[in-house]
């Protein structure tokens, strides 16, 4: 196997630029602190984070980077930023992670990308237990994305970032350019891949097109899509992910739970955390966990 790397996004930003995901309530979007409240674990567990992703880096013979906000980051938002105004900074840096992903492709064989609330608990090497030479490893959300595919769409109220919302825009995409609109929801939290497999995706060819694309299908005031889904459509980073997979026909080994396993809100408390998974992935953000998981590591 050739040269590897492993690497993190860390974007601490600023706090007049954070979003609002809230849901809804009554037509009226639910005004919540949940951005901050990530903005501050992440800074808090920073070097926790960080220890455990460099020492699985280390463990699987590979590199490890954290990219964080820089002259290159700075030049990649502000270039996104000059283009497309509408475009939170949230969504921003989880682009920059793709961008970066196709950068990697250029100097390494073989890239691993894990979000910064992704804790290692393994020595495994995440590419030799995946196709990673044929195709791209990454978690798929379909089940979490139930709920909003079957309820009725005046009782629609989830919000940008739920799994159903980027299902429905995904959807969208696909219908307005005669693909069939079936399509996965992903977890791009945690991506495995050769550099082939990830030219091939070339996430950022036609960017401009897919966002114009998006906004077109969020405020087509004709569309087909009820008003109370059509409101969430959003730029998000998993959203045109799906789409290229479909559109560019790029194969994909769906990782299994243990190579992703999801610490969500069901999770009340770290003992119910599957000892033998491999990599935890924050999603409730109880960072404070990351000590347990390190004790012994």
């Amino acid at each position: 196997m050739g040269n590897k790397v492993v690497f993190s996004v860390f974007i601490d930003i600023p706090e007049d630029r954070l979003d609002n995901p809230g849901w809804w309530e009554n037509g009226e979007q639910v005004v919540t602190d949940k951005s901050k409240q990530t903005k501050l674990a992440l800074l808090n567990n920073a070097e926790l984070v960080t220890q455990r992703q460099k020492q699985y880096a280390n463990d699987i013979g590979a590199d490890y980077i954290l990219f964080q906000y820089d002259s290159k980051y700075k030049n990649f938002f502000d270039d996104i930023k000059n283009r497309f105004t509408e475009i939170s900074e949230y969504d921003i840096v989880n682009f920059y992670k793709h961008r970066v992903m196709r950068d990697m492709a250029d100097e390494y064989d073989y890239v691993c990308y894990m979000d910064f609330d992704v804790v290692p608990n393994t020595s495994d090497c995440i590419f030799e237990a995946h196709n990673v030479d044929k195709m791209l490893a990454v978690a798929e959300s379909n089940r979490l994305a139930i709920r909003g595919k079957v309820m009725k769409s005046e009782d629609y109220n989830l919000c940008i970032r739920n799994p159903a919302t980027k299902y429905w825009n995904t959807h969208a995409l696909l219908f307005e350019e005669g693909y069939d609109p079936e399509n996965d929801v992903f977890n791009t939290g945690i991506m495995a891949a050769s550099s082939e497999v990830i030219k091939r995706l070339d996430y950022f060819r036609d960017f401009e097109y897919i966002i114009k694309l998006m906004t077109d299908v969020k405020y087509d005031e004709f569309s087909m899509y009820p008003k109370n889904i059509q409101r969430v459509f959003n730029y998000d980073n998993e959203t045109v992910f799906s789409f290229w997979v479909k559109a560019r026909e790029i194969q994909i080994q769906y990782m299994k739970k243990e190579w992703h396993w999801l610490v969500d809100e069901l999770v009340t408390d770290p003992k119910h955390m599957d000892p033998k998974a491999k990599l935890y992935h924050f999603i409730n953000k109880k960072m404070e966990w990351i000590e347990d998981i390190n004790k012994n590591k």
